[in-house]
């Protein structure tokens, strides 16, 4: 029976009113706020991934190949637990950015906006061109590293090869140089005749020196084709290969 009824309802209503208000607009600052704080968690856990992907492409920006077959096979090596640090972080850094992406792009999410979800895709997108950019340049990597191994296995083979040959046509040299130059006495004819057969098989003998000679040659233009340094099985060269050639020549002609 108050006389002013009408008014403190309509000052309560007025008050309900204001406060549904104050609520709806509490709960879009709510909306807001969890929005851009998923946005933010997949940013801060993108620009990790990104940082971490960028230094691992920095640490592929190198020349070094190796200068022997055993400074390669290290960097292989190396390589190898590089790249099996690249699929343990494929797992635990690349998915693990990925699956927050597709929970926040998720059309059941309410909290992600359109706009929000543009930005997700859009960063997500750029991490993982990146992160393919990474595997690529790791696998010519790999690639290059494997090429410059079989030179070098190359290399060594023919290092190995000429030491061999070398070592062989010196020893055979030794023994035809004593042999060319012990005294020669003959008490007859048959002695004589005996020396001159001799003589033409070692003349033969001499042929397959020879081809082995050629052989080593060849084996140095290999080697030398290649800008090595010196061979590291041997003291012999070609230069006194040739030298010990020549010297044989001059005690056949005598």
């Amino acid at each position: 029976n108050n006389h002013l009824s009408p008014q403190i309802n309509d000052r309560i209503n007025y008050l309900q009113d204001a406060l549904k208000r104050l609520e709806a607009d509490a709960n879009r600052h709510k909306h807001r706020l969890l929005e851009n704080a998923s946005l933010l968690q997949f940013m801060w856990k993108a620009d990790v991934v990104e940082s971490w992907i960028s230094e691992k492409l920095h640490q592929l920006r190198t020349d070094d190949l190796g200068h022997n077959l055993l400074s390669v096979q290290n960097l292989l090596t190396r390589h190898e637990t590089f790249e099996a640090g690249l699929n343990n972080f494929e797992h635990e850094g690349i998915r693990s950015v990925t699956d927050l992406k597709e929970e926040l792009v998720s059309t059941n999410r309410a909290n992600t906006s359109n706009e929000q979800r543009e930005k997700i895709q859009a960063r997500h997108e750029l991490v993982w061109n990146n992160w393919q950019k990474l595997l690529q340049t790791s696998g010519l990597r790999r690639e290059k590293l494997k090429k410059a191994e079989d030179r070098f296995r190359n290399i060594e083979e023919l290092f190995l090869r000429f030491a061999k040959k070398a070592s062989a046509f010196n020893s055979w040299f030794e023994n035809a140089e004593e042999d060319l130059t012990d005294p020669v006495k003959c008490n007859s004819l048959e002695e004589i005749r005996a020396l001159i057969d001799a003589h033409d098989r070692f003349k033969t003998v001499l042929e397959e020196a020879r081809y082995d000679f050629d052989e080593l040659k060849a084996s140095d233009d290999s080697i030398k084709s290649l800008n090595m340094a010196a061979n590291p099985y041997t003291w012999f060269t070609m230069e006194t290969l040739f030298d010990t050639w020549k010297s044989l020549e001059k005690l056949i002609r005598v």
